[in-house]
Formats: C-alpha cells, sequence, structure tokens
C-alpha cells in the first residue's frame, strides 16, 4: 500500500513528562485543607476530560478538583499555589528520536499531522519545544472540544491535511486510539515505548489488536515509510 500523510499522536509517542517533584508539596498544600494526597490525585483525575475539552483552565481544574476531593474552605492564594504546583510539576521532554525521525518522514513527501488529547495549558509546549513547525495541520482537543477516540478529532486532522482516511498513516501508543483510526480505514501503527505491555495491562484489556505495524522508536517507522509514498 501507499499513503500520503502520516498522522502522529504526542504524548509517549512523541513528548514525555519529567518529574519536577513538585506533586510531593502539591499534595502538602491539599492536606492544609483537609485532602488526603490519595484524594487529591483521585479528584485531579477526574477532572483530565475537562481539561483536555477546553471547559477549564488550569486554576479553574484546581477548583473543581478541591470540591470533587470535599476540600474544606480555602482562599484564593492557596488554589493559585496549588495551580502553580500543578503546572510545573513535571516538564516536557522529546524523545530523542523525533525531530531526526519527523525530519525524515517530511523529506519523503509526507505531510504531517498531529492529533492530541491536551489541556489548553499544555498547548504551549508545541511551540516550546519547536516542534510544531513539522505539522502542516494540528486537531488539538482543547480546540475543537473533542477527544480521541471520537472520530471528528481525527477527521479534523485528514480533512486539514487535504487527504482522505486510508490514505493516511497514524501512529499512536494508546490501543483504543489506534483502533478507532482503524475502524477509520487508516494504516495503524501502534508505537510501545516502554518496552512492555505492563503499564497498558492495568488500563486496556485488549493488546492484541490488528495494527499494520508495532514498533518501539521511529526510527522503524521511518523504514517502513519508505517506498510507501503515494501519488
Amino acid at each position: 500500500m501507499r499513503y500520503r500523510a502520516v498522522i502522529f499522536d504526542l504524548y509517549w509517542t512523541l513528548l514525555y513528562e519529567e518529574e519536577t517533584g513538585l506533586n510531593a508539596k502539591a499534595e502538602e498544600l491539599a492536606a492544609k485543607v483537609g485532602v488526603t494526597a490519595e484524594a487529591w490525585h483521585k479528584a485531579w483525575h477526574s477532572t483530565l476530560q475537562a481539561s483536555w475539552l477546553g471547559d477549564v483552565s488550569l486554576l479553574g481544574r484546581v477548583r473543581e478538583a478541591l470540591k470533587a476531593a470535599g476540600a474544606a474552605e480555602y482562599d484564593g492564594a492557596l488554589a493559585e499555589e496549588l495551580a502553580g504546583l500543578m503546572g510545573a510539576r513535571s516538564t516536557p521532554r522529546l524523545y530523542p528520536d523525533v525531530r531526526e525521525s519527523l525530519a525524515k518522514v517530511k523529506e519523503m513527501g509526507f505531510p504531517l499531522g498531529l492529533v492530541s488529547n491536551i489541556a489548553s495549558y499544555r498547548a504551549g509546549w508545541l511551540r516550546e519545544l519547536e516542534v510544531a513547525p513539522f505539522f502542516d495541520t494540528m486537531a488539538l482537543s482543547c480546540e475543537l472540544g473533542v477527544t480521541k477516540p471520537e472520530r471528528a478529532i481525527y477527521l479534523a486532522a485528514v480533512e486539514g491535511l487535504g487527504v482522505k482516511p486510508e490514505e493516511c498513516v497514524f501512529v499512536d501508543d494508546v490501543p483504543p486510539y489506534v483502533q478507532a483510526a482503524r475502524k477509520l480505514g487508516m494504516a495503524t501503527v501502534r508505537i510501545n515505548r516502554f518496552e512492555s505491555d505492563e503499564i497498558y495491562r492495568e488500563y486496556y484489556d485488549d493488546l492484541d489488536f490488528e495494527a499494520d505495524l508495532r514498533i518501539e522508536g521511529l526510527g522503524e517507522l521511518v523504514e517502513w515509510l519508505d517506498g510507501r509514498r503515494g501519488a
């Protein structure tokens, strides 16, 4: 088969997060208003979808999480400090093979797309890491108000590239997101940077789903794409 475009996921495909150690300080701050570390992280996770959809700012997410965790009364200064800690609790890092691999795929003549479930306060990472210029179109959940694995976010990237789904190769690490792309007719590549599926087994039952290619790094994708560029 030959293809006309390649669409990438962001987290754990191109980018990972390096912990800064501020999670512990955030837990200490939450404890001042009667919220345990376990309750805080559970409540924070419960607001993830809203952040992806662009429904809440970072500060708004903190307030929603404190409410969900059953926090006692707190002042605005505490919420603002907690937001600062949560916003800085990790630093984005590109995997070492990303820039070179994206450049090679573009040199082959493939336009590139990005599809990501990402909060608006993190979207700036794409510019800070100087990765945005590689992409001809980006479908970000916080801008579109829709997340993977819904069809609309994939189709936004496809339309932005001016191609058909069956002319695209889609690269992602999350099984349901890969499967959703396949249902749309895309060729699918499942990347697993962790050298093991154990981290995914905690969340997903089906890890033996069909994919056109399984890789552990983008160098393998570059080799596979060679000679598969269509007219």
